[in-house]
């Protein structure tokens, strides 16, 4: 096999693409056409197949710190393809029906919702299980509503599929891995709104809700077994590791180099984006501590009234006193609710987008690497055209020789065409996952922002009303003193 044809076959995962989603909106033809999400989703979409694809997602290196021996298994058993065929056998027919779009056209609901999480496991190996609650009218699932128990790792299990499986596509990511403080209860809370997040997200996403992967994720009561069946065989490891070094060998491609303005001008933006939400995410965390903070001071301050009330002789000045501290510690647990709602409302948000921007440069990676096959491709067939014109040139020829070389030249050819065509359909999608993008984080932030604002409204509402019980409580202290005082 030559080195295009080694590099191309690393990247069949592509085709998945293609033909892996039955319910995707937004399906690339051969033509190299990508209707709008809108629009395709009007469609019937009819003979589709899906075979059980294989494929081992790379492991973040952080996650070694929280299951070693599985990490090391996975490590062993890498393999980004993820195949897909068009043969209308037995086993597709049964599966292609069973992922069909329901009869009224429309696409299944779903509605996820991740619930209790609970501490599990020893000392050494003790992680967080989650209740993931599925419901739809998806004639794939086996019911209406379904529940199983997942880890963190099988979020990001889940995440490495699906971005392995839909070069282009923006997956919407899972948040990162912290290794301190992960058992701690405003931590796990966050990290389990941000995984109910991801989730919503990828089952309202147009190419991502069919997918295998992510039925397997929801619903499957072997998920250990089943996602290992779903790896890589290992007679192709030898062949992704010198693809690996391959890619990463900067001479390979050192000449492939693609220059498209609209895309370098993605970059750009998508650079400074990040620049700003990261600055934007500081100066809320700043917020919040400096919000908990004023809530701890402002209970120390309400302590010390009591000594001072306890030990004032006027009794009138004593229950101000008293009456003060008393709101002062309670003024602190509104504190911290808001800095709570700080958190909800605009630092998660920040961050997912933060880590959005991540997925979109794998996406960007993605495209990157189809040119770098195709053109890969397009300089072999350039080469052997000029040894065919060199020995066509030659007087002592064989005729059969020749013919073999023109038929290697016209399969070449034709597969020359089928990259480009696979690098346009990428780099379609991702314009298309773009102007997505753009318009959710319109909505998503808009969204926080009036969040944010209403949970300010309502705290100060809660500390003004507070503060009124004060004059409620000392209201007419004075004149029961004066009169204590006249008898």
């Amino acid at each position: 096999m030559n080195n295009f044809e080694s590099i191309h076959s690393s990247l069949d995962f592509n085709e998945s693409l293609l033909e892996a989603n039955p319910f995707a909106d937004a399906v690339p033809t051969g033509s190299g056409s990508i209707e709008p999400a809108e629009t395709q989703h009007n469609h019937d979409i009819e003979q589709q197949t899906v075979i059980e694809q294989q494929t081992t997602p790379p492991v973040n290196e952080q996650e070694i710190e929280e299951e070693p021996s599985e990490i090391t298994e996975q490590l062993q058993q890498v393999d980004i393809n993820k195949s897909t065929s068009l043969d209308t056998s037995s086993i597709e027919d049964t599966q292609s029906k069973s992922l069909q779009v329901p009869e009224s056209g429309s696409r299944p609901y779903f509605q996820i919702t991740i619930e209790d999480p609970q501490k599990v496991g020893d000392a050494i190996n003790a992680h967080i299980v989650y209740k993931v609650r599925t419901k739809t009218n998806s004639p794939a699932f086996r019911s209406p509503e379904v529940i199983v128990a997942r880890r963190y790792r099988d979020f990001l299990w889940l995440y490495n599929q699906l971005t392995l499986g839909n070069p282009g596509v923006i997956v919407p990511p899972v948040p990162e891995k912290h290794a301190l403080g992960r058992f701690q209860d405003d931590f796990v809370e966050s990290r389990r709104m941000a995984l109910e997040r991801c989730l919503q997200k990828i089952v309202a996403h147009p190419m991502l809700y069919g997918d295998p992967d992510l039925k397997v994720f929801l619903e499957s009561e072997s998920f250990n077994i089943e996602k290992r069946q779903r790896r890589a065989e290992p007679e192709k490891l030898g062949f992704m590791r010198s693809f690996g070094e391959t890619i990463s060998n900067a001479a390979t491609f050192s000449k492939f180099v693609e220059v498209d303005e609209w895309f370098a001008s993605k970059r750009n933006q998508l650079d400074a984006l990040e620049v700003q939400l990261k600055g934007l995410l500081k100066s809320v965390e700043g917020v919040v501590k400096q919000r908990k903070e004023l809530g701890s001071a402002t209970a120390d301050f309400g302590e010390s009234m009591f000594p001072l009330a306890s030990a004032e002789l006027n009794h009138s000045l004593s229950t101000h006193l008293r009456i003060l501290g008393e709101i002062q510690k309670k003024m602190k647990q509104l504190h911290e609710e808001q800095a709570q709602y700080d958190i909800i409302t605009l630092e998660n948000t920040i961050d997912e987008y933060i880590r959005i921007i991540g997925s979109i440069r794998i996406a960007f990676n993605a495209r990157v690497k189809a040119y770098q096959t195709y053109q890969q491709a397009d300089s072999e067939l350039q080469r052997k055209l000029a040894l065919f014109e060199k020995v066509k040139a030659q007087q002592k020829n064989k005729p059969d020789k020749l013919a073999a070389s023109q038929q290697e030249i016209n399969e070449m050819k034709q597969k020359v065409e089928e990259l480009e065509q696979e690098f346009d359909d990428i780099s379609k999608l991702i314009k298309s996952e773009l102007d997505r993008f753009d318009k959710e984080k319109v909505e998503d932030f808009r969204d926080s922002v009036q969040q944010f604002l209403c949970s300010m409204i309502e705290h100060q509402k809660q500390i003004v009303a507070l503060w009124e019980t004060y004059f409620e409580q000392t209201e007419g202290l004075e004149e029961e003193e004066e009169e204590a005082e006249a008898e």
